[in-house]
């Protein structure tokens, strides 16, 4: 399976909202609908980026990241849709994800999917690049923990 990442254009912030809505649904199901505009920060601030994840050409799902106060990247959201997961497209864009910013990075997990929880615990201790992984307490409520690593840049 060929997978993809590329930017997610504004024209396309339907689309994020329609596939967010149910996403946020399973990881805070307290927060409540959507507000429309609630994606437009992701293509309006440099320090914020919006990707679409490809898995064989078909929207397979997205990963939202930012620059932080602290000078270091975050993978705001990341998502792959229900009927995409469990085929090895997540990990795969986690790999195109990182390369893309090389140095400090922070994950926030998400406590409400145990598979969310396993999946970069598994994803993260495997990517080539990633030194000085520690796990630690969680940044939000909705997550369980986070995790802090540098990426680099390998052959």
């Amino acid at each position: 399976m060929e997978v993809t990442l590329a930017p997610l254009p504004r024209a396309d912030a339907a689309w994020l909202h329609r596939v967010a809505g149910p996403y946020f649904a399973e990881l805070a199901p307290d927060i409540g609908p959507i507000a429309p505009d609630r994606f437009d920060i992701w293509f309006s601030d440099p320090n914020r980026s919006a990707h679409v994840i490809c898995a064989d050409q078909d929207r397979a799902g997205f990963a939202l990241g930012r620059r932080c106060d602290s000078d270091h990247r975050e993978i705001s959201e990341f998502s792959i849709l229900p009927d995409q997961r469990n085929r090895g497209s997540g990990a795969r864009a986690v790999r195109l994800c990182l390369p893309l910013h090389p140095g400090p990075w922070r994950i926030g997990v998400a406590g409400a999917l145990p598979g969310t929880a396993r999946f970069w615990d598994r994803v993260l201790a495997t990517v080539p690049g990633i030194t000085g992984l520690a796990r630690g307490p969680a940044l939000t409520p909705y997550q369980c923990h986070s995790y802090t690593f540098t990426y680099r840049d390998t052959p």
